[in-house]
């Protein structure tokens, strides 16, 4: 984890806490603003100039052509080598200082997992994401998920 960082995004999505280092978020796009009524929205349209693709992380973390209009928001995420988004349901800024982070259980540790660490927030639980981590697991995840096409 990046010693230096001076807070966390909080994203929901698929039942999930996470924090993501807030240096790795380029942008962030609030859904209802971009579509009108309950139509769905292409996701090439919404992240264009971005230029990236963005993956539904309900979805079986497939590449989605058509957001999801139970979509709140697409977060745009930086890694050393690639830049990609993924839709979450809600986003919110936390200062929260890496000291702060308790180290995962040997049982819950998984090697290439994304997930680092852990933090109690109010009474939920939020894990520390590493997004080049995530960007492999998405990656792996969707070749994995082409395979049983």
């Amino acid at each position: 984890m990046n010693a230096a960082a001076a807070g966390y995004a909080l994203i929901f999505f698929d039942g999930l806490n996470l924090l993501i280092d807030q240096h790795a978020i380029v942008s962030l796009e609030n859904m209802s603003i971009l579509r009108g009524g309950d139509a769905e929205v292409k996701a090439s349209e919404v992240i264009e100039r971005d230029t990236c693709e963005v993956h539904s992380l309900t979805a079986h973390l497939v590449v989605a052509n058509e957001i999801d209009t139970r979509c709140h928001y697409i977060v745009v995420l930086q890694t050393n080598e690639h830049r990609f988004g993924i839709t979450v349901d809600s986003v919110q800024s936390l200062p929260i200082q890496d000291s702060k982070l308790n180290s995962l259980p040997t049982c819950m540790s998984v090697s290439k997992s994304p997930i680092q660490a852990y933090i109690q927030i109010e009474e939920r639980i939020a894990f520390c994401c590493d997004v080049s981590a995530l960007w492999c697991h998405i990656k792996s995840s969707e070749s994995m998920h082409e395979h049983k096409r």
